[in-house]
């Protein structure tokens, strides 16, 4: 975020997060953000999509650009590229996993507490059952997990545990099991009945720095949009901050720009006043 009185700097690199962000209220990329995020990417500016999701859950939204951002998936825990023509994975940066008995733990007190674990690698989801809340998740990122007793097959460390409660008990079922793991991982909630898990220290603040610092960009020179709490330390890190419309008052507080909400094309906008910092508009 800048500091009062700064001068602006030009953007060299935009961080998108996507649900909530780049995506509208119905989880389609808009014609005219895509049509930005394009004009954006063609000025010279190197656009990242920086989410929860893994990145087997971006390919489609990766597939309606004419270029291919760089992907900073798992909150911050995988960084890696696709090919634009093919969209299959080029080249994997960072790739950070929860350790094998840390995991088994986190998917037993799941189980216990009768929350359902999902557990991702960047090639894998695994669920033990579709609950109605996970058939909900395969909706929203238009994908099938592999349903298997076997969650954690082959000491399988994962990117990310997943735990998806109904949504009535998820104030009694989630916060004690955060409670018990935050010494061990990084917690974190997407929505209310979500608690996503994640290696510890993994945030997108710190991926987005990593990518910046590969491409040669200060962080003076990053913009970085988002709705949610978990993209706070991603705004509070770049030189310009932009909080959606449909964000968190927190959030919004901590932007230097406040665009429309993700229905009314808000990453475009944000496009807009990047390419005008830069004078390509």
């Amino acid at each position: 975020m800048n500091e009062p009185g700064l001068q602006k700097s030009a953007v060299r690199l935009f961080a998108i997060d996507v649900d909530g962000t780049l995506l509208d209220g119905s989880h389609r990329l808009r014609p005219d953000v895509r049509e930005a995020v394009n004009r954006l990417a063609a000025s010279g500016c190197a656009v990242a999509l920086a989410t929860a999701r893994g990145p087997q859950a971006v390919v489609e939204i990766v597939g309606q650009f004419d270029f291919a951002p760089s992907l900073i998936c798992f909150s911050g825990g995988w960084i890696g590229e696709l090919d634009s023509t093919s969209l299959r994975l080029v080249s994997v940066r960072l790739d950070r996993r929860l350790p094998a008995d840390i995991a088994r733990s986190i998917v037993s007190q799941a189980i216990n507490q009768g929350v359902e674990p999902n557990v991702f690698t960047p090639e894998t989801w695994r669920v033990r059952k579709l609950t109605d809340e996970i058939v909900e998740e395969t909706r929203i990122v238009n994908l099938q997990p592999l349903v298997s007793d076997e969650l954690l097959a082959d000491d399988v460390e994962p990117s990310k545990i997943m735990l998806i409660s109904r949504l009535e008990v998820a104030d009694e079922a989630l916060p004690p099991i955060e409670r018990s793991i935050q010494p061990i991982s990084t917690v974190t909630f997407s929505k209310r009945n979500y608690l996503e898990i994640l290696p510890v220290g993994v945030n997108k603040a710190k991926a987005v720095a990593a990518l910046a610092q590969f491409l040669g960009v200060d962080l003076s020179e990053v913009a970085a949009i988002g709705d949610g709490l978990n993209d706070l330390e991603m705004l509070s890190e770049a030189g310009f901050a932009i909080a959606m419309g449909n964000a968190a008052d927190r959030v919004k507080a901590a932007a230097d720009l406040v665009v429309g909400s993700n229905n009314e094309a808000g990453v475009a906008q944000a496009v807009n006043e990047i390419l005008a910092r830069t004078g390509a508009d």
